[in-house]
């Protein structure tokens, strides 16, 4: 058995040898696929663009390429880097992507780039991709000149500032005419640009110097907040992105704010048993605490309740009589109270309307700004009665809400504290002593500089 398999061998391999021989002759020649012979093409760069400033030394060179291609860049024809063609994803049938990364551009100045495509069979495209690109690094100068009031002013001599209707200003500012475009920012992304800007031409191979003006709004001030100090930054900037910037520093501070101080939460009273009436000579008072900015009161406001009767000679008149509005400086108590009064009293007149607010502006503001008169800048503001259960003074009793200082004199001290109610008596506060629509300036400062617009 051992000899018989000895033999074995030799017979199958001459069998497979008849087999190939026969499978060959039954079958028609495939001739071998030739060399590809056909260049690269379709190559094109989107990073950088042709003619496009860059700002950087090293950058990196993107763009399609066909799959496998290698290509390489050349910087003003010295080889800088080379990547592979990688299939895009999705992948199209046609272009891959490729990046040849960290470019070395060498010194400022314009750049020649050549990209060079060669396919996996060694074929060189026939066309190189060429680009121009300028290396700039050197950002435009800046600087900062001054502040203008808007032009529609008026000098106020008496009070040494600028007076106008447009609370805004003008920053002039100085770069060159290099510079692709200048603004002011702030607050991170916003920015004021320029509505007018002037050359100055320079000497020989210098670039023109430019002047520039942008207007520059308010921010919004309210009674809350009616000051703000921003940092803005001026800036100039050039086609390559470099930009330089230079901080200025701006108060605003809107004079003549007012707000009115309460301890009022419900718009009326709840029913007629919340209001409280006394007899001549009682006085009711609510104790305020003016914000930093108030220099002045010169307001007070009232909620005149319905007393319930009829005029004889006219239905439709209010039958409320006079009362004397009063201003207060603190005692020295722990608990402040109302004091010595502060103004001349002001008579309220009478038949003013019931069942609503009443608003009387203090003839002669009080000046609250003397710590010593006024510390903390705490006050009262109220009435004396002149007349028997005349006016009804509304009281706000909302349950939890109740503030502990409002006061009711019977006659003669001690004042005696309201704990189930806030009587319904505003103050309107100021940081001037007078406050009319139109009235109302606007204090701009840069370092020692002040503006004011109206």
């Amino acid at each position: 058995m051992l000899r018989t398999g000895r033999r074995a061998w030799p017979i199958a391999l001459t069998a497979l040898a008849l087999l190939t021989l026969g499978l060959g002759t039954g079958c028609e020649s495939v001739e071998t696929m030739g060399p590809d012979e056909t260049p690269p093409t379709g190559t094109t760069v989107s990073n950088p663009e042709d003619g496009s400033a860059v700002n950087s030394d090293v950058i990196n060179v993107r763009g399609r390429a066909e799959v496998g291609a290698e290509v390489k860049v050349y910087v003003n024809d010295v080889l800088s880097g080379s990547a592979v063609a990688a299939p895009a994803i999705p992948y199209d049938g046609l272009q891959g992507r490729y990046t040849v990364e960290d470019v070395d551009l060498g010194v400022e100045g314009d750049k020649a780039i050549r990209v060079v495509t060669t396919d996996l069979y060694g074929n060189v495209a026939d066309q190189p991709v060429l680009l121009s690109i300028e290396l700039d690094m050197t950002a435009p100068p800046v600087a900062f000149e001054t502040i203008n009031p808007p032009e529609d002013v008026t000098y106020n001599p008496f009070d040494m500032r600028w007076e106008t209707g447009v609370p805004a200003v003008r920053l002039v500012g100085r770069t060159d005419t290099l510079a692709a475009g200048q603004h002011v920012r702030y607050n991170g992304i916003n920015t004021f640009e320029p509505d007018s800007t002037f050359a100055f031409p320079a000497g020989a191979g210098l670039p023109d110097s430019l002047r520039f003006w942008i207007p520059m709004t308010a921010p919004a001030l309210t009674s809350a907040n009616p000051d703000s100090q921003i940092t803005y930054f001026v800036e100039s900037y050039d086609h390559a992105g470099n930009t330089s910037s230079v901080p200025v520093e701006l108060y605003w501070n809107a004079e003549g704010k007012d707000t009115v101080l309460t301890h009022v939460v419900i718009d009326e009273p709840i029913s007629f048993d919340d209001y409280v009436t006394g007899q001549a000579g009682m006085e009711l008072a609510a104790g305020y605490q003016a914000p930093v900015w108030a220099n002045y009161v010169i307001g007070i406001r009232y909620y005149i309740g319905n007393d319930n009767e009829t005029d004889p000679q006219n239905p439709q008149t209010p039958t409320t009589k006079p009362f004397t509005a009063w201003v207060w400086r603190p005692n020295s108590d722990a608990t402040p109270q109302p004091g010595v009064k502060a103004n001349d009293g002001m008579n309220s007149g009478s038949q003013y309307p019931e069942a609503e607010w009443l608003e009387l502006m203090l003839p002669n503001a009080v000046d609250i700004s003397n710590n010593e008169h006024f510390p903390n800048k705490v006050f009262f503001v109220g009435l004396e009665w002149e007349n028997r259960n005349n006016p009804y003074i509304g009281l706000d009793t909302t349950e939890g809400q109740v503030d502990y200082n409002s006061w009711r004199l019977p006659w003669y001290p001690p004042w005696e504290i309201l704990d189930l109610a806030d009587v319904m008596i505003e103050a309107i506060v100021s940081d001037i002593p007078a406050v009319t629509e139109g009235a109302r300036t606007l204090a701009i400062r840069v370092g020692e500089t002040t503006v004011s617009s109206r």
